[in-house]
């Protein structure tokens, strides 16, 4: 009978990490939809996304150390996914420099705890980037 629990206390362990898992990919895909709208909306081309939830993990573990080529970061909280704040805004019309020209976006979402009103709040980094390989020839240029 021990054995029975062990293996139900595992698979709902199992049950509720792939729920938590599909939760921040969702939050990722609506950051993802509102990123690309707000380009449009600007008369941006659209970027490239890096993808689904890149970065989830190193939200996660609050781990802000970037891949090179990155050219702008945000970080913040937010109940609903679906509503870039305006730092988010900002970074997804932000012209070119002329130096670097950013060509891909990526996104990461953790799950935080559930707000007083049930609904999950979110840690959303959004980071845009220049071509990998610009990234790669800048490193011997710098």
């Amino acid at each position: 009978m021990r054995k029975y629990w062990s293996v139900l206390v595992f698979a709902v362990v199992a049950v509720v990490i792939a729920l938590a898992a599909n939760t921040q990919d969702v939050a990722a895909d609506a950051v993802a939809k509102a990123f690309t709208s707000a380009r449009l909306a600007a008369h941006l081309p659209p970027l490239g996304r890096m993808g689904r939830n890149t970065f989830g993990d190193k939200v996660c573990q609050h781990d802000f150390r970037m891949p090179s080529g990155n050219i702008g970061l945000v970080r913040y909280e937010t109940l609903d996914p679906l509503h870039l704040p305006e730092a988010a805004q900002k970074l997804a019309i932000r012209p070119d420099d002329g130096y670097r020209k950013a060509v891909r976006y990526g996104i990461g979402v953790c799950a935080l705890a559930a707000s007083a009103g049930g609904s999950p709040r979110f840690s959303i980094l959004l980071a845009t980037y220049e071509s990998r390989w610009e990234s790669f020839v800048r490193i011997f240029w710098e």
